[in-house]
């Protein structure tokens, strides 16, 4: 046996993925990823992530180490097979000193994340530089953008770096595009990892006030396109919002997380289930510690730790027709993080009937789904999927761990651009998310005349 009993439970919805298994969770196990971060807040949605796939080593390059060690206590809580540090010569020579020459080489099955604004990774430029190469990922974000590259070729590495110290830049990183970042840094990192899918190896441009996404061969523009980011204070609307999370899980976890980051003063967390092993792998507001808790106080609890001032309420209690009007009524925005139909379907009609904007996501494996919902001014859930049989559908499918991080993270970015009244949304649009190809893709849809629920 490759894994441990317990293993096997824990990582569960990745092994029954062919194209992880047992062999490629080990590999993950195995595996040493090196961050490069400006801060704690910046870290931690990359943190939770790496641990929650099972990445044995993570060594932390931090600018501000306030709230670190905070921050690996929780990450060990959430996945104790994975090791968290800081990136000090002392504390790597004495893991791998007996196998490795470590003047000269990092451990095999390494890689390397460097998250950021530009002026933080261009002030990391010399060091980058210097040391050994390992396969890289890069991402550079400010406000409500981001960009994406993985590098496998030193001189492209080298390149980016150049092309980087040779302009003069002034911006700052915001947490949404950083948490975006984030979880696609870790998906990069599996498909290095495993030899899965193909990497971004072309520039990733992505833009969630618009909701635009764009590769390209150069990145000449990237200057330009950062510089052009849309800021606007909006924490005077976002102090007194209210949204309530139905489900947190792998979508409700992110979303929620964002949430809270960008200071909605106000959440609602409805689940009815506990903490289970098999949910650590995407579900990254839990951990080990509170395993039979209910979901939605442990979310409550690491919540409250990250941000004491928002108020939560939660219910535990099972989502119905008989409760379903009475608690949505309180909230301005729904956001529906589910994985059953019925439970989408109940939803979007009580949504419908209270005129409740609300943001809906979908995953299944490497691929995720996610649309906006007004209702009267475009379409809803049963005109993309009027008659779904239920039971057709098996409950216990795989699912690569940050990629309900992804789609957790839009539906926090659409939910907040619908408080603030600011941005484009998906309304009429859906987005369709390809994690090993690294590929978003968004199409227009229609509202269906003949929809059961907002038809003529």
């Amino acid at each position: 046996m490759v894994l441990t009993k317990e293993q096997l439970n824990h990582y569960k919805r990745h092994i029954i993925i062919p194209e992880i298994g047992q062999e490629g969770q080990k590999k993950l196990l195995d595996s040493t990823v090196f961050v490069y971060c400006e801060n704690t807040d910046s870290l931690r949605p990359l943190a939770y992530y790496l641990a929650a796939l099972g990445t044995g080593r993570i060594f932390c390059d931090l600018k501000d180490r306030r709230g670190a060690d905070s921050l690996f206590a929780e990450v060990i809580d959430l996945n104790n097979d994975t090791a968290i540090d800081y990136l000090h010569e002392n504390n790597y020579a004495k893991d791998f000193s007996e196998i490795h020459d470590i003047e000269k080489n990092r451990p095999q099955n390494s890689y390397r994340i460097v998250l950021g604004n530009l002026n933080f990774i261009k002030r990391l430029a010399a060091k980058l530089l210097n040391d050994e190469f390992i396969p890289t990922i890069i991402s550079v974000n400010s406000q409500w953008k981001g960009t994406l590259q993985t590098f496998q070729n030193e001189e492209m590495f080298k390149n980016l770096i150049d092309s980087l110290n040779a302009e003069n830049t002034e911006n700052s990183s915001a947490f949404l595009a950083n948490a975006l970042s984030s979880t696609l840094c870790a998906i990069e990192c599996v498909k290095l990892c495993l030899n899965i899918g193909n990497i971004k190896k072309d520039m990733l441009f992505f833009d969630l006030f618009n909701m635009e996404f764009n590769q390209t061969e150069s990145n000449a523009n990237l200057f330009k396109f950062l510089d052009e980011d849309n800021s606007m204070d909006i924490k005077h609307i976002l102090a007194d919002a209210k949204v309530l999370i139905v489900g947190t899980g792998g979508l409700g976890s992110p979303a929620a997380y964002g949430l809270t980051m960008a200071g909605v003063g106000n959440l609602g967390l409805l689940d009815f289930d506990k903490v289970e092993e098999s949910n650590l792998n995407r579900q990254v507001l839990h951990s080990f510690s509170r395993i039979g808790m209910s979901k939605s106080k442990s979310a409550e609890f690491l919540l409250k730790k990250i941000n004491p001032n928002i108020n939560i309420e939660t219910y535990i209690t099972e989502l119905t027709k008989n409760n379903a009007e009475k608690m949505f009524s309180k909230y301005d925005v729904v956001i529906a993080a589910v994985d059953n139909i019925p439970t989408r379907y109940l939803i979007n009609d009580t949504c419908f009937i209270l005129n409740k904007p609300y943001a809906e996501a979908g995953v299944l494996r490497f691929d995720g789904t996610a649309t906006t919902i007004i209702p009267h001014e475009g379409h809803c859930y049963r005109c993309l999927y009027p008659n779904v049989n239920s039971s057709n559908l098996s409950v216990d499918n795989g699912v690569l761990g940050p990629v309900p991080g992804v789609m957790g993270f839009i539906q926090a970015a659409e939910a907040i651009k619908i408080l603030s009244g600011f941005g484009k949304k998906l309304k009429n649009k859906i987005l369709l998310f390809d994690s090993l190809e690294m590929d978003f893709n968004i199409i227009d849809i229609d509202r269906n005349p003949q929809c059961p629920t907002c038809g003529k």
